[in-house]
């Protein structure tokens, strides 16, 4: 009996020891151990994926947008230049390279705008037909305005952006320099007596349209004057006066309408060119230039 009963605990103890290794693997299996020697502990997961036939892995976390900078500096050049006219003159920009133009443009008076953003600096050269080349650099984020006295022939233009080649963006445009003194129709001429007051014998008055270039005149006092500026409208807009030769005299965006709006800058006796962007139109605007009165921005 006990011969019987030790031979069947035998067997028992062999079908243990073949049981007990495999349980034994598989458990640790299910454990994953520290390169310190630290106790193991549960093995992770493998993450899920978002990516399948419906929800392809694109690297980008899902429902976020991206804009290639490529874009951006593109449209941050464009709102620079401001918007192409209907003259038919050129409006180049380029990203990732110069932006090149040359063509036959009838003799008359121009001026060229030119700007770059990405980048700290770029260079601006311009060749009216035979003369030669005449090239300069301009600050980046700001625009650069030179009058041409072209007398027919061909106009060549190029702005570089020194930056890496894939983001900088550098443009310019050609348009008609504004129309002789007088030639603007004064339609707020009643209003802007109003806003300014009754005009004095050495002032002198505009009426811009906004998106056009303003030409002053000649001034009979000539040195530091107080250009006072009013609007009429909703929302801010934005200002630029130049010299005749397109040198910046005065420019910002941002600026409301309603209280005119004096500061002293030096005047020519050729006047200034002014130019009044609408951020929200429509607008109307008016400016004077008299004697300084000491007053600004």
């Amino acid at each position: 009996m006990l011969r019987d009963m030790s031979a069947l605990w035998g067997k028992r103890m062999m079908v243990l020891a073949a049981v007990v290794p495999g349980l034994l693997a598989a458990a640790l299996s299910g454990c994953e151990y520290a390169g310190d020697g630290s106790p193991p502990g549960p093995a992770a997961s493998p993450p899920r994926s978002t990516s399948g036939p419906d929800r392809p892995d694109s690297g980008n976390a899902p429902d976020s947008p991206t804009v290639p900078p490529e874009r951006t500096n593109d449209e941050q050049l464009r709102r620079l230049l401001g918007p192409p006219g209907t003259d038919q003159l050129p409006y180049v920009t380029a990203t990732g390279g110069a932006a090149a133009w040359s063509t036959e443009v009838p003799a008359g008076d121009y001026l060229l705008t030119a700007a770059c953003v990405a980048a700290q600096y770029a260079v601006l050269e311009v060749r009216l037909a035979g003369a030669a080349p005449e090239e300069s650099n301009l600050l980046c984020h700001a625009r650069r305005f030179m009058r041409l006295n072209h007398q027919g022939g061909l106009i060549t233009a190029r702005v570089t952006a020194a930056a890496e080649p894939r983001f900088g963006a550098s443009g310019f445009r050609l348009e008609p320099y504004p129309d002789a003194p007088g030639s603007t129709a004064e339609p707020a001429a009643g209003w802007a007596a109003e806003q300014l007051g009754p005009a004095q014998p050495a002032e002198v008055r505009g009426y811009p349209v906004p998106g056009r270039w303003h030409r002053s005149g000649p001034v009979g006092s000539p040195g530091m004057l107080t250009l006072t500026f009013a609007c009429e409208g909703t929302g801010a807009v934005e200002i630029t006066v130049l010299n005749p030769n397109g040198d910046d005299l005065l420019s910002g965006s941002g600026f409301p309408c309603g209280a005119p709006r004096p500061t002293d800058i030096p005047v020519g006796p050729d006047g200034i060119l002014v130019r009044v962007d609408s951020i929200h139109a429509p607008v109307r605007t008016a400016y004077s230039l008299k004697p300084s009165a000491g007053s600004g921005f």
